[in-house]
């Protein structure tokens, strides 16, 4: 009787066993990671002088000084498109001069003109609001045609001038050109900045 007992307890716990493996289920667990980089657009002023011997080098941070009534100083001005976008350009050019004392002089003489003047390369035209417009779009990559590659000084500079200090600052921004306009004119969301435009 005990081992029926037993038999029937083991038979038992062998259904037990069973049937909580017809229960068991497979299981798999993962997740999904989609990612999207948006472009980017950045830019950086390349700024260049040709020296004497035809050897282009960094424009010095500290300006021109010595400037001689009537010489022409060599000032090789472009963008270069450093973002993973295209982009459109735009151009700020802010000039000063200065005497031996830091005092400001005039940018124009009077009945002469301008003190420093400079011939605006292709594809480059100023606007209604004083930004010089790159008028194509620039690859990532690329650069810019040239705005200047020299600045003229007036012949008309008299003794005031001299030891002076000329500084043209340029400053330039970017926006996007995919989905963003036709042309630089159509552009839309260029940054806003009181310390560059008037």
């Amino acid at each position: 009787m005990k081992k029926k007992i037993l038999l029937v307890a083991a038979a038992f716990v062998c259904v037990a066993i069973t049937a909580s493996g017809t229960m068991a289920y497979f299981t798999s667990e993962d997740t999904a990671h989609n990612v999207i980089t948006s472009g980017s657009v950045n830019i950086e002023v390349v700024e260049k002088t040709r020296r004497d011997d035809g050897v282009l080098v960094d424009f010095p941070e500290e300006g021109i000084t010595g400037v001689m009534p009537g010489t022409d100083v060599s000032k090789l001005v472009s963008v270069e498109n450093t973002g993973a976008s295209e982009a459109w350009i735009r151009l700020w050019v802010e000039s000063s001069i200065r005497d031996t004392e830091g005092a400001a002089l005039p940018l124009a003489i009077p009945e002469a003109g301008p003190v420093m003047t400079y011939e605006v390369g292709a594809n480059w035209i100023q606007g209604e609001d004083g930004y010089y417009y790159y008028t194509l779009p620039v690859a990532s990559g690329e650069s810019t045609e040239l705005l200047f590659d020299a600045v003229a000084f007036s012949p008309e500079m008299g003794n005031e001038y001299q030891g002076c200090t000329a500084n043209i600052v340029i400053a330039a921004q970017a926006v996007q050109s995919a989905n963003n306009g036709e042309n630089v004119w159509e552009a839309q969301g260029w940054p806003e900045n009181e310390e560059v435009a008037q």
